[in-house]
């Protein structure tokens, strides 16, 4: 737990941190069971829905590769997962008289989940990094590129599950109208530079993924994907993601196809944001350390800024305020990992570390 210690200045507020979602959130966890009746059919279906949703979360917090090196193995059981879980809730109910479906969402007491990962020795990313703007184009039967709001694809990502993903998934708000959807498409689908730094600006950001959906089969579709990047207002580099496909399952309930399968080719893309995520985010140790950090800024909304960066930053343990002053403050910072992580955690927050003639300084961005 972050301690910041503002000694008389009680007056600036608490710290507090922003996040897109809830990384200890797991929803869209379909569950059918029979039994010789529903009630205890209901019962299993939540006992092994909260199961799947426990390992799901692990995927999402920690790395295949350290996972696999465990030993003995990291096994759960139904009755580990139910004590990580803080509260559950059900969609979509359907009852037989032995037979009971429906739709799970599982939120976890993340400091079970972390006490449970630690025990484990098992190395976990919770802090979420800043939203990643998407632009999603969706291809009709008829192959042309379709942008307005209310496309089969977009109204897939505003499922909220993809804001819960360590790297949050935010749609990119285009002025687009009948009359000009054609052309923006025709733009974008040609990666027009003009246009594709005039949506950095105006946006404020400084990488957008363009992905294009289509149907590749009656129960398939496929998500091409490029991830943009841009510097100085212009685009420095576009890289080429790969194809993600969606393919919905040949047995049990089929609600909505299109939706199902545009959802788990997303659920793909977004795994690979959160791995890259984990690669950088990730401590491997325990091991805290302690160095003397200059704030400076201008005005007392920009003090407020850094310090809730500091607060906000999981790394971060300690930040003992030691001298206060109109344009700078000193700081004792302990923290976990190392400081390119620091530096790269605290980027993600608008603020700039750096060494100076002050030893390492932080700024606003």
């Amino acid at each position: 737990m972050l301690r910041l210690f503002l000694v008389a200045f009680a007056f600036f507020g608490t710290v507090t941190g922003a996040l897109a979602g809830n990384p200890f959130e797991i929803t869209g966890i379909r569950i059918d069971a029979v039994r010789e009746n529903v009630s205890k059919a209901r019962e299993q279906a939540i006992r092994v829905g909260t199961l799947d949703a426990t390992y799901r979360l692990l995927d999402r917090l920690t790395l295949p590769e350290d996972r696999l090196v465990l030993d003995p193995p990291l096994i759960i059981t139904e009755d580990i997962a139910e004590q990580l879980v803080a509260g559950i809730e059900i969609s979509n109910e359907k009852r037989s008289r032995s037979r009971y479906l429906g739709e799970l969402a599982v939120t976890f007491d993340a400091q079970a989940i972390r006490a449970f990962l630690r025990a484990n020795h098992l190395p976990y990313v919770e802090s979420q990094a800043l939203p990643v703007h998407i632009i999603a184009i969706w291809k009709n039967e008829e192959g042309q590129a379709v942008l307005m709001p209310d496309n089969p694809f977009t109204t897939a990502l505003k499922d909220g599950n993809f804001q819960n993903h360590l790297v949050p998934l935010k749609i990119v708000d285009l002025d687009v109208t009948e009359e000009n959807e054609a052309a923006i498409a025709w733009r974008l689908a040609n990666f027009n530079t003009q246009l594709l730094s005039e949506i950095s600006i105006n946006a404020g950001i400084n990488e957008l993924i363009i992905a294009s959906a289509r149907r590749t089969g009656p129960d398939r579709v496929t998500i091409s994907a490029r991830r943009v990047f841009f510097e100085d207002g212009g685009v420095s580099s576009i890289m080429n993601m790969g194809n993600f496909e969606g393919i919905a399952p040949s047995s049990g309930r089929r609600p909505n196809i299109l939706q199902t399968t545009l959802k788990m080719a997303m659920e793909k893309l977004a795994d690979v944001l959160d791995t890259d995520w984990k690669h950088t985010a990730i401590v491997r140790d325990n091991f805290s350390q302690s160095i003397r950090l200059t704030a400076l800024y201008n005005g007392i909304k920009q003090w407020q800024r850094i310090r809730d960066a500091l607060g906000s930053v999981s790394l971060v343990e300690e930040a003992r305020l030691e001298a206060l002053s109109a344009d700078g403050a000193l700081l004792t910072l302990t923290y976990r990992g190392n400081e390119d992580q620091l530096i790269r955690r605290l980027a993600q927050k608008g603020i700039e570390l750096q060494n100076d003639d002050l030893g390492l300084v932080a700024r606003i961005r």
